[in-house]
């Protein structure tokens, strides 16, 4: 389970850094990527607490300088609502201890 969540975070990650890596255009959001991300900042919110307002400042920087339309578009895509059941489905797998070590590592990721 916790190469399962790892596998979530990290492709979160992957797509942060990409996004975050380009000076010119911003790429066009990718629903499936703003679902795992969503659910894996919401999992870990309700995991940690303690830590909620950590887990949403990540999804700020992933949705910084999109317009409310660019994103209610993206969540209202089947993209979205496919990748948002599949991320909570592994997430919901997860351990209490997997969890935890998951968000922390999360956390951690600039």
């Amino acid at each position: 389970m916790r190469a399962s969540f790892l596998a979530v975070a990290t492709s979160a990650v992957v797509v942060l850094v990409s996004s975050l890596a380009e000076t010119r255009t911003r790429p066009a959001l990718h629903p499936d990527s703003l679902a795992r991300y969503e659910a894996i900042t919401s999992s870990c919110a309700k995991a940690d607490p303690a830590e909620a307002p950590q887990y949403a400042a990540k999804l700020i920087v992933l949705t910084e300088g999109r317009s409310a339309d660019e994103v209610d578009a993206a969540r209202a895509s089947g993209k979205y609502r496919k990748a948002m059941a599949q991320a909570n489905d592994t997430l919901a797998k997860a351990s209490s201890r997997t969890m935890a070590n998951g968000c922390q590592e999360f956390l951690a990721e600039k």
